[in-house]
């Protein structure tokens, strides 16, 4: 069985395949794409339980997709913000219930700790606190490093993508990233505001 069949995120870029290129040619991508997920945690089997581990299947497919001549960041950034504004469907209609928005806003100081923190692998350094606005620069993350260390740093900007698009669904929270250390920048700035009028 093909081991990117069992990746959540991932899955559903089979589809995606056969829609562009026809069902013969995905595949036969998607079928190269599991075997070299599997070389490359066969030769690194620490890497399932790595952080970054999201990273290992991102990279194999952007390598097959890249060999087939195909754009591989074109297709699985699409894919990435695909996939985020679906997440965003979600997070806008829990968000959307009685009192959400204000304890999430209330404890985003705690959350974004704990989602960015040393122990995940992630660097980071705190901007400002609330209630004016919650920044915090990550100075580097997990699935990039992973990535990078596997020579395909690119690979991981669907994951960034998604990541944009669904922060995009919280009611009454501004959550802006305006930049990404996957793309060459020094640091993800997120800033996150609470504004009523946002819906």
């Amino acid at each position: 069985m093909n081991p990117l069949n069992r990746q959540l995120f991932f899955r559903g870029f089979h589809g995606k395949l056969r829609e562009a290129f026809g069902r013969d040619d995905a595949d036969r991508i998607w079928d190269e794409a599991g075997k070299e997920y599997g070389r490359i945690l066969s030769s690194r089997p620490e890497l399932k339980r790595h952080n970054g581990a999201m990273a290992v299947p991102a990279v194999a497919l952007y390598r097959v997709l890249n060999a087939s001549g195909k754009n591989a960041g074109e297709l699985l950034n699409a894919y990435g913000a695909e996939m985020g504004k679906s997440f965003a469907r979600i997070v806008h209609v829990v968000t959307g219930l009685p009192g959400a928005d204000r304890f999430i806003w209330r404890h985003v100081d705690g959350f974004m700790k704990r989602e960015s923190s040393e122990k995940l692998g992630y660097r980071s350094r705190l901007v400002s606190e609330p209630p004016e606005m919650y920044g915090v620069d990550i100075l580097s993350c997990p699935f990039h490093e992973l990535a990078k260390e596997l020579g395909e740093e690119k690979a991981v900007l669907c994951i960034c993508h998604m990541d944009k698009e669904y922060s995009q669904g919280f009611r009454h929270i501004r959550y802006d990233r305006n930049s990404a250390v996957s793309e060459g920048a020094r640091a993800c700035e997120y800033r996150l505001r609470f504004d009523p009028e946002k819906q």
